[in-house]
Order: structure tokens, then C-alpha cells, then sequence
């Protein structure tokens, strides 16, 4: 709250309440919806499979389905492998694999109201059985995750938001 010389009190960072038609208000409120990921996202990779950085081709689980939230599967080409392991990586440069989306920049709510997000847009590369190329996945990843059936990435994680 900012109390201004004329003695009104302001509310920062929230955004007046606008009038108008139903329509105007679904335009204002289409132009605030962030995107999540979608195809041609550029990707962290959050685990020790060898790759540094992926880009999404699909999203899967749904015919003509845009955007995948967290815990979604989709379908990735590898971009840059990490530098220290391209000759003991478990992946190569162009190849297509399916991945997990563990984090996202995009806010998610909880039940209890409070919000979760994320620096970077993050996957763990897993094979066509579903499971985790890698044996470890770096950095905390949210708790969603484990009622989602991603048991497995829960074990491999280090820690839990």
C-alpha cells in the first residue's frame, strides 16, 4: 500500500478493475494467460543423462493438444550435450526421446492457495518405457509430482518443494 499526498491509499501490483463487454474482458484476460510449454520450447535438462539442453517437438496425451504443464510427457530432440560427459553420455546430439516436465516458470496454485514456479523450464529424459534414462535428477522438484505416479523420479530427486 503507497499513501499518496492527497491522503488515498493505493494498492501496489494490483491491477484496476476494468468494465466493459464479456468480450473485452476474455481479450484482456487471453493477452495475461502466460503460455506453458509448447513446440519449438527451448529446455534445461535436470538430470545427469549427458544432455545440457533440449527443444520440444510434441506434446503428448491428446490429439491437437498446444501446451503441457508439470509432470506432462512430451516428445524432445536433444540440442547440446554437457561438456564434461559428451564421451560417457547416455544420449547423443539429435536424437528424439520422450521427457517429463519437472519444472516451470509458469506459476502453478496449490489447493492450499499458496504458489509454486520455478528459474527455468526443466525435463528428465525418459525412455519409451517411461523410465528415467538418468540416474539422478539435480535440484528439488515439486511434490505434485509424486501423486502424478512419477514415483520414480521422487526417489531419484534430492529434494521436494
Amino acid at each position: 500500500m503507497v499513501l499518496n499526498g492527497s491522503g488515498e491509499i493505493r494498492l501496489m501490483g494490483v491491477e484496476p478493475i476494468t468494465f466493459g463487454t464479456e468480450i473485452q474482458r476474455s481479450i484482456q484476460l487471453s493477452y495475461k494467460r502466460k503460455k506453458m510449454i509448447q513446440q519449438q520450447t527451448t529446455l534445461k535438462v535436470t538430470d545427469n543423462s549427458g544432455a545440457k539442453t533440449v527443444k520440444c517437438i510434441k506434446v503428448l496425451n491428446g490429439f491437437n493438444r498446444r501446451f503441457a504443464i508439470l509432470g506432462d510427457t512430451i516428445i524432445v530432440s536433444i540440442q547440446r550435450l554437457r561438456n564434461k560427459a559428451r564421451l560417457t553420455s547416455k544420449v547423443k546430439k539429435g536424437e528424439v526421446h520422450k521427457a517429463v516436465i519437472i519444472r516451470t516458470k509458469n506459476k502453478t496454485v496449490r489447493k492450499d492457495g499458496s504458489t509454486i514456479f520455478f528459474q527455468s523450464n526443466a525435463v528428465s529424459i525418459i525412455n519409451k518405457q517411461g523410465k528415467p534414462i538418468a540416474s539422478r535428477i539435480i535440484g528439488p522438484m515439486p511434490k505434485i509430482l509424486k501423486k502424478r505416479k512419477k514415483l520414480k523420479f521422487a526417489t531419484l530427486s534430492s529434494g521436494f518443494i
